[in-house]
């Protein structure tokens, strides 16, 4: 299975500069492709630093929502979904409002993904 782990960027780029350049690194993702069982070819994107190949095979897109990347984060969701690929989202935002999140995800995590996402691979 072919997973995509997906940290959105704010928005657009403008005058060349992403609105979104300073902030940490997407460590929650990095922890979650460490915890995706061997089998699965996993790559993270970060939309902050390179543009999302919406051509390039997917089985399952995760993505995770910070309340300001939520336009961003849920452009991207809306857009796999079109194509058919399954998408997970989760993170604080998607915690805090679920019933917002489940309208754009195939499925959502609540709380610490890390907890849950081995267990996605035992269905």
């Amino acid at each position: 299975m072919k997973i995509l782990l997906i940290k959105p960027g704010i928005g657009d780029v403008i005058k060349k500069y992403n609105l979104d350049n300073g902030r940490m690194e997407p460590l929650s993702l990095g922890v979650i492709a460490s915890l995706t069982p061997p089998a699965h070819e996993v790559s993270l994107v970060d939309d902050r630093l390179e543009e999302i190949n919406y051509e390039e095979k997917a089985d399952l897109v995760a993505i995770t929502v910070d309340t300001y990347t939520t336009k961003k984060a849920y452009d991207i969701s809306d857009q796999f979904k079109r194509i058919g690929v399954p998408v997970v989202l989760g993170g604080i935002h998607v915690t805090l409002l679920p019933s917002e999140a489940k309208q754009h995800a195939d499925s959502i995590v609540i709380g610490d993904a890390e907890t849950v996402w081995e267990k996605l691979f035992l269905i």
